[in-house]
């Protein structure tokens, strides 16, 4: 498996995670011997459903915000 960042060599691991809400202390990832880029199961599903577009928003609050459309995005020509 070649690392997404620098394209270098990834090695499988195990990693303990001290600070997870979630309950599970270890997990199984890949890891970058070059850049130190970890890959997990989470990090993948989160890279694969991120955003199209991006938000419009005045609040932090994400659930106010709305997603752009692509003729929103493009500068007019008034």
């Amino acid at each position: 498996m070649g690392c997404q960042r620098c394209n270098g060599f990834m090695i499988r691991e195990s990693f303990l995670d001290l600070r997870d809400d979630s309950g599970r202390l270890m997990f199984e990832g890949w890891r970058c011997i070059n850049c130190g880029e970890v890959v997990d199961p989470v990090v993948l599903t989160h890279r694969n459903e991120a955003p199209t577009s991006p938000y419009r928003g005045r609040t932090r609050d994400r659930r106010m915000w709305k997603r752009l459309t692509a003729e929103q995005l493009e500068p007019s020509a008034a």
